[in-house]
């Protein structure tokens, strides 16, 4: 969903091709998510949108369709799963309502609230840039977690390049002897990883967090630490 570049088309789609009594089920990355956790970096090329209840409950309601159901999960970070019928159908959630009245709290519908958006997330990065220049100038050894399409947003909005990183540890075949775009980071699979332990890693793949800790238990008993490189605070792990 968050992919498509015309939603009235999609929904109108939708109204004529559902059932009376089906449903359609989107997911997607969620806008609070930004707010609340500063997911910047999920802001590229093949993201054309940024999804939030109340909008959406607005465009459906144009094609005969109405939202009754919401739900949260934690993918790529926090992700809505949102539940759609022909209007009338079904009892509406109070989950719907829930998820609005954060949005309005949040004031999600101003410009303003997208400006102290933007000034926070600079101050996020300013922090890590720090962090990491402050490791660097203490003879620590980093490389980034993953080369996800994400990370590369922070790469380069960051600019931290070859003079902070010493590569990036990838798993997937097809990215590894290559280089990060923009930065030209290189991508090393993990025999090389094995002999070129860093310090730190800078977990751009962070919205695998729990698993890759998990993972990497060995690394962390033996006192390699991970950084968190998104939210108003950089966090070590």
């Amino acid at each position: 969903m968050a992919h498509i570049n015309d939603h009235h088309d999609l929904a109108s789609g939708i109204a004529a091709l559902l059932d009376d009594e089906g449903v359609f089920v989107l997911e997607a990355p969620y806008l609070i998510d930004m707010f609340d956790n500063l997911t910047y970096d999920t802001i590229y090329h093949e993201h054309l949108s940024y999804l939030a209840i109340r909008p959406l409950q607005t465009l459906f309601e144009k094609f005969g369709l109405e939202i009754f159901d919401v739900a949260l999960h934690p993918v790529q970070g926090q992700s809505i799963r949102v539940f759609v019928g022909k209007q009338g159908r079904r009892s509406i959630s109070s989950t719907v309502r829930a998820f609005i009245a954060r949005e309005k709290e949040l004031e999600m519908d101003k410009f303003e609230s997208y400006l102290k958006l933007a000034k926070r997330i600079e101050s996020s990065k300013n922090k890590l840039v720090d962090l990491l220049r402050r490791l660097k100038q203490d003879g620590k050894k980093i490389a980034a977690y993953g080369a996800p399409a994400k990370g590369n947003t922070l790469l380069n909005y960051c600019e931290i390049g070859t003079d902070i990183l010493d590569y990036a540890l990838e798993d997937l075949p097809s990215k590894l002897g290559l280089y990060t775009p923009g930065m030209h980071i290189p991508v090393m699979d993990r025999a090389y990883t094995q002999s070129h332990l860093p310090d730190y890693f800078l977990l751009l793949a962070w919205n695998y967090s729990k698993p890759i800790l998990a993972k990497e238990e060995s690394f962390r008993t033996h006192g390699g630490k991970f950084i968190i490189p998104v939210g108003d605070e950089i966090a070590i792990i």
